[in-house]
């Protein structure tokens, strides 16, 4: 009995880790690092789930939200397109590497699809 208490214990503690990690807020670094190629250890699920959640809420008019950065994707938008712009925008400004994910992301964006 003793032993079913504690993989109970080890089974909750490991969905605590789990439910708590994509809680907190991701830096733009770490979402770049995340949507880097899988084979250079890029982590396509957490990265897609960032994105599009960031992508939403880089719309709407509040600052917010944006972290004063406001950007319109259009939901056809290949991702891409969009995978390779932040790449290229974090080698181009690595001092944004420490700003908010929706912060370095709105910034990447921003001028490519401005919202109208």
């Amino acid at each position: 009995m003793a032993g079913m208490s504690r993989r109970w214990m080890v089974l909750a503690a490991c969905l605590v880790q789990l439910t708590g990690a994509p809680a907190r807020a991701a830096t733009f670094g770490e979402l770049v690092e995340w949507c880097a190629p899988a084979d250079e250890n890029g982590r396509p699920g957490l990265c897609s789930g960032y994105l599009e959640t960031y992508l939403k809420g880089l719309a709407s008019p509040d600052p917010s939200l944006t972290d004063g950065s406001r950007a319109c994707v259009p939901e056809t938008t290949d991702r891409a397109d969009i995978l390779l712009l932040i790449q290229a925008y974090a080698r181009a400004h690595p001092q944004s590497l420490t700003a908010s994910g929706i912060g370095g992301l709105g910034q990447a964006l921003k001028d490519r699809y401005p919202c109208k």
